[in-house]
């Protein structure tokens, strides 16, 4: 079967068997994400995670974050579409780090941020982050990159695990 039919199925799969909810985690949660990576992309040529780094945002970032976005939600909706019909609602670690473990690979002005809601100081913040910056940021584009097609990865995992899902037999009837 080739990736697209995969992933074809296991979105009609998901949003089959879990119209609303899945509809609701990939629209209201994917444009969430779209939105904050439009910002968090641009942010490093802006100098701050801002709304004015919009300005900023270039074509390619823009289809790197709707990428980013939506494929993140849309890879863990699948996952609870998948352990749904497996008879569990929790989605598992490996299919939660799966999903948004890629789209942290991007963005360097999250590191400075992560420092500081730590608690760390400004010279802290200053002294760690310009090492990890200056490295980020001169093959930001190649993260860029890799996060997207991690996401697309995460996707096709999700379609896979998806179409492998069967329905666990319940444990009534059986003897203890």
């Amino acid at each position: 079967m080739s990736v697209a039919a995969t992933l074809a199925r296991a979105v009609a799969r998901t949003f089959t068997e879990r119209p609303w909810s899945s509809a609701l985690l990939v629209a209201l949660g994917g444009s969430a994400l779209a939105f904050f990576y439009a910002i968090a992309l641009p942010a490093e040529r802006y100098g701050a995670f801002a709304l004015g780094a919009l300005a900023y945002l270039t074509p390619a970032e823009a289809l790197a974050a709707i990428i980013i976005g939506y494929g993140t939600t849309l890879a863990i909706a699948i996952n609870l579409g998948s352990n749904a019909a497996r008879g569990s609602d929790a989605l598992t670690f490996g299919g939660a780090l799966a999903a948004l473990l890629p789209s942290s690979l991007c963005c360097t002005t999250l590191i400075p941020s992560a420092l500081a809601a730590l608690g760390a100081s400004a010279p802290v913040v200053l002294h760690t982050t310009g090492r990890f910056q200056g490295f980020f940021a001169a093959y930001s584009n190649a993260f860029i990159a890799v996060a997207v097609l991690a996401v697309l990865a995460a996707l096709w995992l999700a379609a896979r695990s998806s179409r492998n899902a069967c329905p666990l037999p319940s444990s009534k009837g059986r003897p203890q």
